[in-house]
């Protein structure tokens, strides 16, 4: 009899097989694009950026398979067992479901309503409580991607605002291939498994009476999350731990449901239709919000609005914030990109300035560089104007995108 210690080291071994999954790759390269993507909207609003489109790639794949080993490490704990091919069904219309919006790459879509065609139609025919608790805890392992890289390379965004005119914001968009063992029960051996027997005190999961006397076999299995939001009234690492901690309690209670559900068949529907409307809940509570509420990167009566601030340019090194109002610089007041761009240009070796950060606190901040002077402060700042207005509809939409380009092409 295998400890839960050894059962989880046979599940992590088989993580790695995942690797040799097309379908894993497939995902990678669909996470390539976003990140190329990505990549192209802050080198067009900020300039050059220091991380590659490569590197982001690889930081997503090392964070997903971190997050897979947290998922495993769940999912060991709680005994759920599924047919792997059940997801032969629920990635590709993930992926399909991407080309109308980027974020319903999420499989609170795309398994909800898989889970859906099973109970109404028979077909695909499928274990609902264990799909629906398998999403459950990849937003488990989401939410707490979300919290703690979801803000990283968030992207200066322009906005037209009715009330305020041009504002500023932040786009956030995050992919991750989720590779993570499941176990399945041992009606046939199937490629890259291996049989285990199990404790006694397990499954504390029990959506099957067979796993009483059947063995389990454990394979891998690989899952893609997306995170899509944006930001005008407040910092992109603010407004990703308050929407992690919405997505935490999210996922939770669709845990529970999927465990109710186990004994109680109208459960199932329940936490079927709770996986996506819940979800898209979330996303509208959200965009509500942002509508509302006052936009902190907004141009004032006087000063300049700080949208974002590079990595390692003088701004930072002066601590500089996101939403700090530059009021003077060298006793000159500056109340647009011009008026800043004039002290500068003549290479000043020593610079102070007052600034109000987002909570109206007034300070002075001063920064010295006697050996060349200083002529760029690495700032994103809020202009009256700009030729990079950000379209929500376009840029979460890869579908049309696609259209528009196609359309471009055929009136050249």
């Amino acid at each position: 009899m295998f400890a839960f210690l050894e059962l989880l080291q046979i599940a992590l071994l088989t993580i790695i097989t995942v690797f040799l999954n097309p379908f894993f790759w497939v995902v990678i390269g669909l996470i390539y694009t976003q990140y190329k993507r990505i990549y192209e909207m802050k080198r067009n609003v900020v300039g050059e950026t220091k991380i590659s489109i490569k590197d982001m790639t690889i930081n997503a794949v090392g964070i997903g398979v971190m997050g897979g080993i947290v998922g495993t490490i769940v999912i060991m704990i709680f005994g759920i067992t599924i047919d792997p091919r059940d997801f032969y069904f629920i990635l590709p219309l993930a992926i399909l479901l991407m080309l109308i919006n980027v974020r319903y790459i999420c499989f609170s879509y795309s398994g909800g309503f898989v889970a859906l065609s099973s109970l109404i139609f028979g077909v695909p025919k499928l274990n609902v409580s264990s799909i629906i608790a398998i999403i459950a805890i990849l937003h488990l392992i989401e939410s707490i991607l979300i919290y703690f890289d979801g803000y990283k390379e968030a992207v200066p965004i322009f906005v037209e605002n009715k009330k305020y005119g041009l504002v500023g914001g932040f786009s956030m968009q995050r992919f991750w291939p989720i590779p993570f063992a499941v176990l399945i029960l041992a009606a046939g051996q199937l490629a890259g498994t291996q049989e285990v027997n199990l404790p006694d005190w397990w499954p504390l999961f029990k959506a099957s009476k067979a796993m009483e006397n059947i063995p389990l076999q454990i394979t891998a299995v690989v899952a893609a999350l997306g995170y899509g939001d944006m930001v005008l009234s407040d910092t992109p690492r603010n407004k990703c731990k308050k929407s992690a901690k919405r997505l935490f309690v999210y996922s939770v209670v669709l845990l529970i449901l999927s465990v109710i559900s186990t004994r109680l068949t109208i459960f199932k529907w329940i936490a079927t239709l709770f996986a996506p409307l819940a979800h898209e809940y979330l996303i509208i509570i959200s965009q509500r919000e942002e509508k509302s509420a006052v936009p902190i990167f907004r141009k004032h009566s006087s000063g300049i609005t700080i949208l974002d601030v590079k990595k390692d340019g003088v701004g930072m090194l002066m601590g500089l914030k996101q939403g700090d109002v530059m009021i003077k610089i060298n006793n000159t007041f500056v109340n647009e990109k011009e008026n800043l761009q004039d002290v500068l240009d003549t290479f000043p070796p020593y610079i102070w300035m007052e600034v109000i950060d987002s909570n109206g606190n007034r300070k002075t901040l001063e920064h010295k560089n006697y050996q060349t002077g200083i002529n760029n402060l690495g700032l994103v700042i809020v202009p009256k104007d700009s030729t990079f207005v950000f379209d929500i509809q376009t840029s979460t939409s890869i579908l049309k995108r696609i259209i528009e380009k196609i359309g471009s092409k055929k009136t050249m």
